[in-house]
């Protein structure tokens, strides 16, 4: 009987394999990307099937997250004045002020690229219909295609390991389910979206195609000025294998921005450089920097700027005598301490900010414990994990009670933002030296 059963079942198997074969063929023609015959062999393969069952688990969880009422003044600002560019108006010329529970606040001050797909996206719908729930739900598809891009990166990294199809599956679901994950989809933030277009131009630039490459990068330029971080280990790439190519990427990232910019550079300059630049070197609003909470006279000055450009100037050397970057899987492993070294010595930082690193930490700590050359790092790392999440999520909690506006003086203000700090800055000492001694590669050996 469990023969028979057993027949039956692969019967069934082979045959869905086989429809989904035919609908392959009507629509190859349709869609190039299905011409891809590896690409399409490794979507059928049988033990994807946790995979799929991950991706629409995480869907949902996603979903009923992110349908939870909380919406924060960066969504709300955005939201209103998406509405407001799908009515004709234009940004930072026509939309100075917006209204939020009865307070004058500006305009968001962000490059033009999120808020007009937002205000395309709304007049697709109709600005009448439109919600704070469909909003979040177009910013789904964002987190879901990153968590993706984890899962495969660790699969091709760990291609001659046993264990890369597990391994990937957790570096994945690590990264969809972490704390700093679901905050952004809890409070509709936009920096998914961010990073969105960076990992396009990373997996450009990995296959080669740096025209492709530096058009992305430049589209996450026009959503975030502060995404010129993520090209930095490309630039060691460049002078280890001398490829000029890197060039490319720079040229046409810059070509990208500039063309993105044009029209408000021709119609409205003076705001939009105000908007887009300067205004974030002079914002002192309440944050979880260390300048803030413990150096609020030196948020005013370009101390915090020099500290900054020596703390990447300083990796950067390190990283290049210590390391030669010849393989895609190096830069991506380089990513991480450089964001976060940038995040740490930054003036200003949110809880949301704090994603920027997350794609590149899971894959960072996920070949780690494949490897496990040494126990210590993963230990360290899950320690200083621990103790950044608690600050972090007692700090939110602070934030969004507003109590340092009641109880300025409340320490537990300080305790929670030193405390998610310490923990960023372990991670992020312990990712360059498990950089330096080579233990996320499988072939050096340990001292």
């Amino acid at each position: 009987m469990e023969l028979i059963l057993e027949k039956i079942l692969e019967i069934q198997y082979f045959s869905l394999e086989h429809q989904i074969g035919r609908f392959y063929l009507a629509m190859k023609g349709i869609f190039p990307f299905m011409r891809n015959r590896y690409l399409v062999k490794e979507l059928l393969r049988r033990e994807n099937k946790y995979f799929y069952i991950s991706i629409v688990v995480n869907i949902f969880i996603h979903l009923f997250i992110g349908l939870i009422y909380y919406n924060p003044v960066d969504f709300v600002l955005q939201f209103e004045a998406a509405k407001l560019i799908a009515q004709g108006r234009l940004l930072y010329r026509d939309i100075e002020y917006l209204i939020f529970n009865d307070r004058l606040l500006p305009n968001p001050q962000y490059p033009p690229l999120y808020l007009y797909t937002l205000a395309f996206y709304i007049v697709l719908i109709g600005v009448n219909n439109v919600s704070w729930q469909l909003i979040k739900l177009f910013l789904l598809p964002f987190s879901i295609s990153i968590g993706i891009f984890v899962y495969y990166t660790l699969k091709d990294i760990l291609r001659d390991s046993p264990n890369r199809q597990k391994i990937a599956l957790w570096g994945m679901n690590w990264f969809l389910l972490n704390p700093s994950t679901l905050g952004v989809i809890f409070g509709g933030y936009h920096e998914h979206f961010m990073l969105f277009w960076v990992i396009l131009g990373f997996l450009f630039f990995k296959s080669k195609k740096y025209l492709k490459s530096g058009f992305f990068f430049g589209l996450s330029l026009l959503v975030k000025p502060t995404t010129i971080i993520y090209i930095i280990p490309l630039i060691l790439y460049m002078f280890h294998e001398k490829d000029k190519g890197v060039v490319k990427i720079g040229f046409t990232s810059a070509s990208t921005f500039l063309l993105g910019s044009l029209p408000f550079l021709i119609l409205t300059p003076k705001e939009y450089i105000y908007d887009v630049f300067l205004v974030h070197t002079t914002r002192l609003d309440n944050n979880m920097s260390f300048y803030n909470l413990f150096f609020q006279e030196l948020s005013k000055t370009v101390i915090p700027f020099i500290i900054q450009l020596l703390a990447l100037g300083i990796c950067f050397v390190l990283l290049y005598r210590t390391i030669t970057f010849t393989d895609y899987s190096k830069v991506i492993y380089a990513v991480f301490p450089f964001v976060a070294l940038f995040l740490l010595t930054n003036r200003i930082l949110y809880p949301h900010y704090l994603p920027f690193l997350f794609p590149f930490l899971s894959i960072n700590l996920f070949v780690l414990i494949e490897f496990r050359k040494n126990l210590y790092p993963i230990l360290g790392i899950s320690f200083g994990l621990i103790l950044f999440y608690i600050g972090e999520i007692v700090w939110t909690l602070l934030w969004m009670n507003k109590f340092w506006k009641t109880d300025p003086l409340n320490p537990l203000i300080y305790i929670s933002a030193g405390t998610a700090l310490l923990g960023l800055f372990i991670i992020t000492v312990l990712s360059l030296i498990t950089l330096y001694k080579g233990q996320l590669t499988k072939d050096r050996v340990i001292i």
